[in-house]
């Protein structure tokens, strides 16, 4: 009987949806701790390995997997995996690509949305008694008619794009591949330069996947050109924004954020962040709902099985390393 490793630790409930998608022949272990030590234990007797991101997968890990045959990833994000690692070990990657790009979508409105008509703040004096409908509402703005910046237009930016059609905003966007002007006008965006964005948008969202390019591209130079009270936010990777510069940024400055990653997760007890009121946090929760997750260990167990039985023509997702 093959073993498939859960490279994660799930509460009992979440781990309900894991045992009742296990193909037949097969018996899954998660991980009692969610560490890399743990993992290099556990990966010994492992045939396959889902890969949940939260922990590094480097060749300290895969000198480990004397059995290991393939790794399939639940989410789309790569940072967490030596790439160049696996292909000298020759384990293929599989990547169900866009399997949680409308959750991921749906959150990041809902933060545009929140932090626009300053939600929080409300419904905390709401709750306090305090009843001021008018001065609260004209604190607060409409997303029609503003402008939203996109950083990276892949899958999940384009989402983001439909989603937002209804509320009628102006949608610009910045990219490493710009698209053909024909898409540009079916999806209803233009291109900027990266500055030209952060100078003119309102709301600014990334969506692009954190690799050398991008770590820390937003630093203190790039909050300082945002508008004064521009909201960014970020549902990506927390290393993309220098979160020291955020954080002074948002003490300075009438900017807003709304931040669903960070540099370090789980958030730390010392981070500022908490302390401040101009930012709404979320813990890593955008591309996890109930039905992104299911949908996630549906395909990922259906990619193991059919991958055990040779059937790689039936695997629902992208190879990764070949």
């Amino acid at each position: 009987m093959s073993k498939i490793l859960i490279g994660n630790h799930y509460s009992k409930e979440v781990y309900e949806i894991v045992k009742k998608n296990i193909p037949a022949n097969f018996e899954v272990q998660m991980l009692e701790e969610a560490t890399q030590d743990n993992l290099k234990i556990l990966i010994e007797d492992a045939d396959y390995l889902i890969a949940s991101g939260r922990i590094l997968i480097n060749e300290t890990v895969i000198r480990c997997a004397r059995k290991l045959k393939m790794i399939q990833r639940t989410g789309v994000g790569l940072d967490c995996i030596d790439l160049q690692c696996l292909k000298d070990h020759d384990i293929p990657l599989y990547v169900n690509h866009g399997v949680n790009a409308i959750s991921v979508a749906e959150h990041t409105i809902l933060l545009m949305l929140a932090s626009i008509r300053n939600l929080v703040e409300i419904d905390k004096k709401t709750k306090e008694g305090i009843w001021e409908k008018q001065s609260q509402g004209i604190r607060t703005f409409e997303i029609k008619g503003k402008k939203i910046g996109l950083i990276g237009l892949g899958n999940i930016g384009k989402c983001v794009v439909q989603r937002l059609k209804g509320f009628q905003p102006e949608v610009f966007y910045f990219s490493r591949n710009k698209l053909k002007k024909k898409e540009e006008i079916e999806l209803g965006v233009e291109f900027k330069s990266l500055d030209e964005l952060l100078k003119i948008c309102d709301i600014i969202s990334i969506h692009c996947p954190l690799n050398e390019e991008t770590r820390r591209m937003i630093g203190k130079k790039e909050i300082d050109m945002m508008k004064k009270n521009a909201i960014i936010v970020n549902t990506a990777r927390g290393e993309i924004i220098d979160q020291k510069a955020l954080i002074e940024g948002l003490k300075k400055k009438a900017i807003r954020a709304a931040l669903d990653v960070y540099e370090k997760e789980p958030l730390p007890e010392s981070s500022e962040l908490r302390t401040l009121d101009n930012v709404i946090l979320t813990p890593h929760v955008g591309g996890v709902t109930y039905d992104s997750f299911e949908t996630m260990m549906v395909s990922a167990m259906h990619n193991i099985e059919f991958f055990e039985k040779g059937e790689l023509e039936t695997i629902q997702s992208c190879r990764v390393i070949s």
